[in-house]
Parts: C-alpha cells; structure tokens; sequence
C-alpha cells in the first residue's frame, strides 16, 4: 500500500461517520499499517464524546497483534493532544511505541500540538497537507480558523435566475424531488436554518423537516427581524410558531431583549447598516448557542449579504425547467450596485445532479475575497 492510497483509505473510513452524529466535531478515519505494508487496524470517529479514530484503529490492531513497535498509523487530521470529551489519541500512539505517523492534515484548533509531542517522543512525523483531507473537513476548519459558523447557501430558482416573479411569488419553482433533497439532506444535516421575518411571512413558512411517510422533524431556525416585528401579535398564529419541544427560534435583531415567554424563543443582540445584518457582530454567539452549520433559506438580501460579506461557503442551486422572462422578476443574489467582472466571487463546483427535471448544482466558494 502506498502513502497515498493509505490517506486516501483514511479518507473513506472518515466518510463513514454521519454528520449529524458527530458534529461540531471533524471526519476522521486512521489505519495501522505493519512492516509490509498491510493494514493490521482501521477505525473512524463514530459518534461526538465517543472514541477517536486512532484508538478505534489501534484497538482493532490489538486483536490480533500485541506488539505495535513496527507499525506505522496513518490518519487523516492530527491526532488530539489534549484532554476533550476523551483523553489524547496522542499519548495513546506514545504508549504502544507506534514507530511512524502519517498526518493528511493539520488541526486548526490552536490546542492541539500532537507534532512536537510525538517528535520529543521519537515517534517520526510525516504532515501530508492533502487538500481532500483537509475539504473534507472544510466546516470544522472554518469555525476554528475564522471564529464563525458554517454557512450554506440554498436557493431555486428558473433558469434566468429568477425566485420569485414580480410579486414575490414563489410556489414552487422547483419539483416535489428537489423539495424532498431538501428536506432529507440539507434541513437534518444542519444545526439550523436562517432566513428573515419577511420570508416566513411571506411564504408562511414552518421550516420543519418533513421526509415522506414520516413523523414532522423540528429544526432551529435563525430570523434576521431587526425590529421584531414578527412577534407582533398580528402575526402569532403563523405556522412557525409551532409549540417547540427541542429547538428553539432565534430572533437577531437590534434590540436588547434577553428572555422571552416563551422557552421557544430565544434573542441574538446583532449590528445592523443600511445593507442589513452585519454578520461578524453574531458569529460569536452563534457559535456560542451550538449553531455551527446554517443553512440559509432567504431571499435575495441574505444570498447576497453573507457572499458579500465572506461569510458563503457552500451553495446549492436547484435550477428548474423555467423561464421567468421579466427582468423585474426577483433575483437569487445580487445588488443594485456596479460590479466590474474582475471583482466576480469564484466558485469550485463539486457535482451535479439531475433530479427528475430540475437540475441541482453544487458548489464551494472558492475565494473568500473578489479577485
């Protein structure tokens, strides 16, 4: 087995793990290979306060073999060298004397200095930087290295672009197909859903997790209401303000509120200028209330806040069969501003997907800043 086809492997093992069990913390797989090059061991990080992915390996290695001297551990992000919700993979590898260690990639998260430790332990390091390695585990890398959460972008819209006609209506650009990919891939696989008070009025929306023959899932969900003006009595009948057992609506705005009645409702303190939200004045606290992945479901001013802000990571665009043809219509993203094609935010696009009619492009932002 060769390096890489060894952090490829590690990479895989990774995948196995489900997002929702084990988020906010990384993907990571591990394999112990002997002296001729055959894996002896292989585990992942299954579930978030359960075992790492090193000691899963190793203790699948002691099985069969007692000795790990000779052996070389290959895993795809730095093991931990801290005390956590587990004790360090770190003095796990020091203890059975395993000879080598392979890193595809580097933790972010300032406490962790397993190099210089497994070095002053005569144990040789080898650091990959393998950018799969370190894509696959682009959520957790954000939140550490820029102090924020993770934002996906979701929008429909008609070919020309366009999610809602003149009139702001909406339903249903995109099939029942599109929807339920929705719901069943990117609703239950984030911590919470962002949009504005003026979307849920609109569409009098939920923003529930609704997968076909199942119970109602509920989600939390993040709305941008400076003044608050959803929680006006006029509109307390809205299908959003369902009776909540596990989640809660977090309601950002200017204004000091810090309880409400209700234990549904929770208030996020934010700045705003005359283009909205400033999305820095909340990262912390976002964070702080266990929101590390939002998917936003707003309209044109959110899309278009958070990738002028560098706040986009990730966007899927459902495009359907349509065209809207009325220049008036409203756009998915984009300001009433003069941009030159040199300043254009660039994207990497990840795959595509044709579902029924409608087609799904997936992408990452690929620069933070216009070129």
């Amino acid at each position: 087995m060769t390096q890489k086809e060894a952090i490829e492997y590690t990479i895989n093992l990774a995948r196995k793990a489900t997002d929702n069990e084990i988020r906010p913390n990384p993907f990571v797989g591990a394999i112990l290979v002997d002296q001729t090059g055959q894996i002896i061991g292989e585990g992942y990080h299954q579930k978030l306060g359960g075992t790492h992915a090193e000691v899963n390996a190793i203790e699948d290695a002691l099985k069969k073999n007692k000795d790990l001297h000779e052996t070389t551990l290959y895993v795809s992000l730095e093991p931990c060298s801290h005390f956590g919700k587990t004790p360090p993979c770190c003095d796990l590898i020091i203890q059975h004397g395993i000879k080598k260690v392979v890193i595809a990639s580097l933790d972010p998260n300032p406490t962790v200095q397993s190099v210089e430790k497994l070095k002053q332990n005569n144990i040789e390091v080898e650091v990959m930087n393998d950018s799969e390695a370190i894509s696959l585990n682009r959520r957790f890398f954000t939140q550490h290295l820029q102090q924020r959460p993770y934002f996906i972008l979701k929008t429909a819209s008609t070919i020309d672009g366009k999610i809602a006609d003149r009139g702001k209506e909406s339903k249903w650009i995109s099939n029942e197909q599109s929807r339920q990919y929705v719901h069943t891939q990117l609703r239950a696989n984030t911590d919470a859903i962002l949009t504005s008070y003026k979307t849920i009025i609109q569409d009098k929306a939920s923003l529930t997790i609704r997968m076909n023959n199942k119970p109602m899932i509920e989600t939390n969900v993040i709305v941008i209401d400076k003044e608050l003006s959803l929680l006006n009595e006029e509109f307390a009948s809205l299908p959003i303000f369902y009776k909540r057992t596990n989640t809660k609506i977090y309601f950002i705005s200017n204004k000091n509120r810090a309880s409400s009645q209700s234990s549904g409702i929770d208030f996020i303190k934010g700045t705003f200028n005359e283009d909205g939200l400033i999305f820095t004045s909340v990262a912390s606290s976002l964070l702080e209330k266990g929101l590390f992945t939002i998917l936003t479901e707003g309209g044109n001013m959110i899309n278009t806040s958070l990738i002028e802000q560098n706040f986009a990571d990730e966007l899927y665009w459902f495009i359907a069969p349509k065209i809207l043809n009325d220049q008036h219509g409203i756009s998915m993203i984009g300001k009433d501003k003069s941009i030159s094609i040199q300043d254009t935010y660039n994207l990497d696009l990840i795959e595509i997907n044709k579902i029924d009619q409608d087609v799904l492009l997936h992408y990452y932002f690929k620069s933070k800043h216009p070129h």
